[in-house]
C-alpha cells in the first residue's frame, strides 16, 4: 500500500464511514443488520418494503422503531446497538458507530459486493482514531490492529474489528480509549513491541508481495522507533539517499529492530563478522566513515 503523504502512512480515505448514530431503544441483533445487508446489497441499495428491528417501520411486536439511518456501534456480545448519549468531542455515546451503507470496498468507494466482507475503511479508521483520542499515526493504533489481527493497513474486516475489541475486553469507542494509556504501556514490554514491530511489516506491505516499498518502510520506521532509537532518522536518509534501495525485505526490517537494540549510536558492540543484512552493513560503514 503506497502512502499518500511522507508522515501519513493511512491511505486517503474515500469517504467517512462513522456518522453520529441515531436514537434507537433497542438493540439490533447481529443476525438481523446482517441479513438486512444483504436484501439491501442484493437490491441495488433499496428496501423492499418488508419491517424488520432497526429499518424505520414498526416490528411485528409492535415495538417503535428508529428511523431508517439508525447507525450500529460494537458490542462485546456480538450484538450492535445504537447509542443516543451524547458523549465526548460531540461524537454521541463515544461509540463507534458502523452505517451499514458506508460498509464498501475502499477501493472502489462503492456498494460491497454480498460475497465480500464488510469493510471499515480509512475514514472509519481516522473517526475511529479520532474518538479515542489518537492520532492515526500513533504507534499505539498499530498494537490495537494487531490485537485484531488485521492484514490490510487503511481498512478492517468487521471480522477483524470484532475480534480485536473482544481481546481488548471493549464494546465501544469510550471503553478503547479508556484501554489506550495501558495498551500504549504494553509497548514498552520489549517482546510485545517486537511482536507488534514484526506485525507492522505484514500490515503495511502489499499482498502477495514479500518486501516492504521503501517509501513505506522509512515511514513506517519512523512511526515505531520515534523516541526509541536516536539514529532512525539518519538510519532512514542513508536507506533514501541516492535512489538505490528500492524496498527493504522481512529480513532487514526485523534486524533494523535488533541492531537499534544491541548496537550503540557510536557503532560500539558491531561485529563485522556479525550475520546483519548488507544495508545494515553499509550503514555502519557510513557512520565510521563520519567519524574519521
Amino acid at each position: 500500500m503506497k502512502i499518500d503523504e511522507p508522515d501519513t502512512p493511512w491511505a486517503s480515505p474515500p469517504k467517512e464511514l462513522f456518522e453520529d448514530p441515531a436514537e434507537q431503544e433497542n438493540d439490533v441483533a447481529m443476525d438481523d443488520v446482517a441479513e438486512r445487508l444483504k436484501h439491501i446489497e442484493g437490491a441495488g441499495g433499496q428496501d423492499d418494503g418488508e419491517p424488520r428491528a432497526g429499518d424505520g417501520r414498526p416490528s411485528s411486536a409492535g415495538a417503535d422503531a428508529p428511523p431508517p439511518d439508525a447507525s450500529i456501534s460494537a458490542k462485546k456480545d456480538d450484538e450492535w446497538e445504537s447509542s443516543d448519549d451524547e458523549g465526548e468531542g460531540g461524537s454521541k455515546g463515544g461509540r463507534v458507530a458502523l452505517d451499514p451503507g458506508a460498509l464498501s470496498d475502499p477501493t472502489t468507494g462503492g456498494g460491497s459486493d454480498e460475497n465480500d466482507d464488510d469493510i471499515i475503511d480509512a475514514a472509519g479508521i481516522e473517526r475511529l482514531c479520532a474518538d479515542i483520542g489518537i492520532d492515526p499515526v500513533d504507534p499505539v493504533i498499530l498494537n490495537i490492529s494487531s490485537k485484531m489481527e488485521a492484514k490490510t493497513m487503511g481498512a478492517y474486516t468487521k471480522e477483524e474489528f470484532f475480534r480485536g475489541m473482544t481481546r481488548m475486553e471493549t464494546c465501544d469507542a469510550r471503553a478503547l480509549k479508556s484501554k489506550i494509556p495501558a495498551l500504549r504501556a504494553e509497548m514498552d514490554d520489549p517482546n510485545i513491541f517486537k511482536r507488534v514491530f514484526e506485525y507492522s511489516f505484514d500490515f503495511a506491505k502489499e499482498p502477495n508481495h514479500k518486501s516492504l516499498p521503501l517509501e513505506t518502510a522509512t515511514a513506517m520506521f519512523k512511526v515505531l522507533l520515534d523516541g526509541r532509537w536516536a539514529l532512525v532518522d539518519e538510519w532512514c536518509a542513508f536507506l533514501e539517499k541516492d535512489g538505490s534501495v528500492k524496498a527493504v525485505t522481512r529480513d532487514t526490517w526485523n534486524q533494523t529492530l535488533e541492531f537499534s537494540r544491541q548496537i550503540g549510536e557510536d557503532m560500539s558492540g558491531y561485529d563485522p563478522a556479525g550475520a546483519w543484512p548488507y544495508l545494515i552493513d553499509e550503514f555502519v560503514e557510513h557512520k565510521l566513515e563520519q567519524k574519521s
